[in-house]
């Protein structure tokens, strides 16, 4: 909050309510068509993708196009990479919302500085680098330990791997795919959705709630999958509050997202495997294959497996908790703010300028 004389305090705008700087931007109607938008663009784009990948796989040779019962292989080139490419549709589509649906510049839903802030990359963003690898490390160890309080028989065990080539061409499409997907959930779980409620409430509480909730979407039912994947959803939120930006969220979720993968892929059909892919299906887009937790990886379902990712998915559940929270006060600390406070625009900064017509 600030003041200019003794004229009454001008109030600085938090993150979620930055769709209200300016009267056009938030009538009441208009948090309905950005998501709207938003969502009939994603559904276009994702059934563009899904009809030409059925097409380019009914001609290709030796090539099963039954996506649905092949789908969740963690080593497999094609699951992984429609997987997220499916994920990345949604950078497209929530541009489309937030420029077509509310008429807004884009700027706003990278942060509260109207652009995506690159210098907080090196201060606060490798927090969330560093800390999205323990929390992978944590999920593995966490399956490894419940491996071995299983019965022998139950445990997974690796049974050679994939093939090496097989490997790297799975890699090479997370690191090249990860990002788009990573983006583009955070723009549009993070961002659209979060200040298309905060255009209504003036608490980030209930916006927290909705980002949260929706995350269950599309997803696998199950303990292993939904704690570390509410967890996260929240996390993510409450940092682009706290931060005041999407830069801090869209770090941890491509390290999650990259890091997950990469290791559920290497370590298929083993505990650690199976540990780090309860991870992974939370860490996914809602509603594609991989945000089901993966048979191959999970050690073909059985006790051991089911065991491991339960164990893997709350570990890393925890280790979210603990780093959202490390980070918040880090934040606080540095900017001099309370622990409940976010980094906020300030009142005296105009507002950036209405899109024209």
């Amino acid at each position: 909050m600030s003041t200019t004389g003794s004229a009454r305090p001008v109030l600085s705008t938090p993150y979620h309510r930055l769709a209200t700087l300016r009267p056009s931007w938030s009538g009441w109607i208009k948090p309905l068509l950005t998501l709207a938008a938003a969502f009939v663009a994603y559904v276009i784009l994702a059934s563009v993708l899904l009809v030409l990948t059925i097409l380019v796989l009914a001609v290709a040779p030796g090539v099963n196009v039954a996506i649905g019962v092949t789908s969740g292989d963690p080593a497999s080139p094609l699951d992984v990479g429609l997987a997220l490419a499916m994920g990345a549709m949604w950078l497209p589509a929530a541009m489309i919302g937030v420029r077509i649906g509310a008429w807004r510049p884009l700027g706003p839903t990278w942060s509260i500085a109207a652009r995506f802030r690159r210098e907080l990359q090196s201060s606060t963003g490798i927090w969330g680098v560093v800390g999205a690898f323990v929390v992978v490390a944590v999920a593995a160890l966490a399956g490894v330990l419940a491996g071995a309080g299983t019965p022998a028989a139950d445990v997974p065990a690796a049974d050679g791997g994939a093939p090496i080539l097989q490997l790297l061409l799975v890699v090479l499409i997370v690191l090249v795919l990860a990002p788009i997907q990573a983006v583009g959930l955070e723009l549009a779980l993070r961002g659209v959705l979060l200040q298309a409620v905060g255009t209504w409430l003036r608490s980030p509480l209930v916006p927290f709630l909705v980002v949260t909730a929706v995350a269950l979407i599309g997803r696998e039912p199950t303990a292993a999958v939904v704690i570390p994947a509410l967890t996260l959803a929240l996390a993510a939120a409450v940092l682009a509050w706290k931060t005041g930006g999407l830069e801090v969220p869209i770090a941890l979720t491509l390290t999650l997202t990259v890091a997950s993968l990469i290791v559920s892929a290497v370590g298929a059909g083993t505990a650690a495997g199976a540990g780090v892919s309860a991870l992974g299906a939370a860490v996914a887009a809602p509603g594609t294959s991989a945000a089901a937790l993966a048979i191959h990886g999970a050690g073909g379902g059985s006790p051991g497996a089911a065991d491991a990712a339960l164990a893997g998915g709350a570990a890393a559940a925890v280790a979210l908790v603990v780093l959202t929270a490390v980070i918040v006060v880090v934040v606080s600390r540095r900017e001099k703010i309370g622990l409940l406070e976010p980094i906020s625009r300030p009142g005296s900064e105009p507002a950036p300028e209405p899109v024209p017509f």
